[in-house]
């Protein structure tokens, strides 16, 4: 296996699933000369909860600082009154920024979560014009949901719970999130293509993204896309992705130590997946037997079939974007295609 048998391979499987999907795929992996780009490479798509791996950055930017720690209590960051009814009340005084970051604080999921009458993710899908804040997010989770269960209790994966990260990064900062994110990561990495949709600008290009489904509904350019935030919310082109995994895994935004940290495995969230801290790794044997042995990429993946990952073995980043939340298995297939061509490059 060489990058041109890579490069001819991969189209071929790529061409295939176009037959259905927008396939947007970019892979990089410099000792191997593979500098590969699928689909349209110059239009954003949305991140989904591939946009978790931003505020996980700023705060570990923020404890390297010693601005706050990983002990540092949300209550005695953000109002009680915010927080009352996200938590379980009596043990709310407990909850911690670790908490968050290893969904164990106990908050539910709005966007998924077990809830009175309709999701979130429901709602926006029946009411695209409907604009989402953080507060009102928040509203829903507490005024729909229950807490399901108390602080360190159990891993339950919570946009709930990011949406108060957001908040306690803002109160921390002193400035408003999107600011955040644009300042100390987009603006620095020259990731001039990355923006918020509904939210922000890029600083070059338009602010048009790729198609995007929830179920059968075009979702991209809709006013529902604002219930994301802190928990995803971002657009990047897949180059600029490319650069914000290069630059996490490779100490230009955080430490290497806190790298190692955020991506050391602790919970499983299902067959093939665990979640570390504000990261997610891959563990190919989970799909099936025979995959494994395999390396594992540490990244995140959103609901549309939005992928970040970096495969540390081969020193690979990966990009992959179906946008569509039925397209997810398709992507995985090709994400198993990737990594098995890169491990070609090992045996040949």
């Amino acid at each position: 296996m060489d990058a041109d048998e890579f490069t001819t391979t991969l189209t071929k499987h790529l061409d295939k699933q176009a037959r259905k999907w927008q396939p947007q795929v970019a892979v990089r992996a410099p000792e191997l000369g593979i500098d590969y780009h699928y689909g349209q490479e110059d239009l954003p798509f949305h991140s989904a909860s591939v946009g978790k791996l931003a505020p996980t950055a700023l705060i570990m930017q923020l404890i390297e600082q010693g601005t706050v720690t990983l002990d540092t209590r949300v209550s005695s960051v953000l109002e009680p009154d915010l927080l009352q009814g996200i938590f379980m009340d009596e043990r709310l005084d407990e909850v911690t920024i670790e908490h968050l970051l290893f969904h164990t604080s106990g908050a539910n999921d709005y966007f998924n979560g077990r809830t009175k009458g309709p999701t979130v993710a429901e709602i926006a899908v029946a009411d695209l014009h409907r604009r989402w804040t953080p507060s009102s997010l928040l509203a829903h989770s507490r005024e729909h949901q229950k807490p399901v269960g108390a602080p360190g209790q159990r891993f339950f994966y919570s946009d709930t719970g990011f949406i108060v990260l957001g908040l306690l990064l803002e109160a921390v900062a002193g400035t408003n999130y999107s600011r955040l994110v644009h300042e100390r990561i987009f603006e620095p990495l020259g990731m001039t293509r990355s923006f918020m949709p509904l939210r922000t600008k890029p600083a070059v290009g338009q602010d048009t993204i790729a198609p995007l489904y929830m179920g059968k509904t075009r979702v991209d350019g809709a006013e529902a896309l604002t219930l994301d935030w802190a928990g995803g919310g971002l657009a990047a082109t897949p180059a600029d992705y490319l650069t914000f995994i290069h630059a996490l895994h490779s100490s230009r935004l955080i430490s290497a130590e806190s790298w190692s940290w955020l991506t050391t495995s602790r919970h499983k969230y299902r067959s093939g997946l665990y979640y570390g801290a504000g990261t997610m790794n891959v563990k190919f044997n989970g799909f099936a037997p025979w995959l494994r042995g395999w390396p594992r990429p540490v990244g995140h993946l959103g609901t549309t079939a939005a992928h970040l990952w970096y495969e540390p073995v081969h020193d690979a980043e990966i990009v992959i974007n179906f946008g569509a939340t039925r397209a997810m298995r398709s992507s995985f297939v090709s994400l198993i295609k990737i990594v098995g061509l890169l491990r070609q490059f090992s045996s040949s």
